[in-house]
């Protein structure tokens, strides 16, 4: 990484917990309507941008169960950056709006 270069990420407009059975898809569409201060209905659908069951997939339990409370995936939606991570937390980054 050259001297020019930053690592300086934007902080967060908003983080949302996931509740109880909440899918991760669900929660990044009511996390960035929430942002937005938009209805989740009024929101790209975000099949546009990703699967939504390859994303809960990817935060699904163990075989045996055991929560996945390890892994992290980034990507854009309806203007926001927006990570979502093992831990059951979406986070909502300005992305210049």
């Amino acid at each position: 990484m050259s001297d020019k270069q930053s690592t300086v990420r934007p902080e967060p407009v908003l983080t949302y917990e996931l509740n109880g059975g909440e899918r991760p898809s669900e929660g990044v569409v009511a996390a960035v309507a929430a942002a937005a201060g938009a209805d989740p209905t009024d929101l790209d659908p975000l099949a546009e941008t990703l699967d939504p069951d390859a994303l809960d997939a990817l935060f699904a339990a163990h075989l045996d169960g055991t929560p996945r409370d390890a892994g992290r995936t980034e990507f854009s939606f309806c203007g926001y950056g927006v990570v979502v991570n093992g831990t059951g937390h979406v986070s909502v980054l300005d992305a210049g709006r």
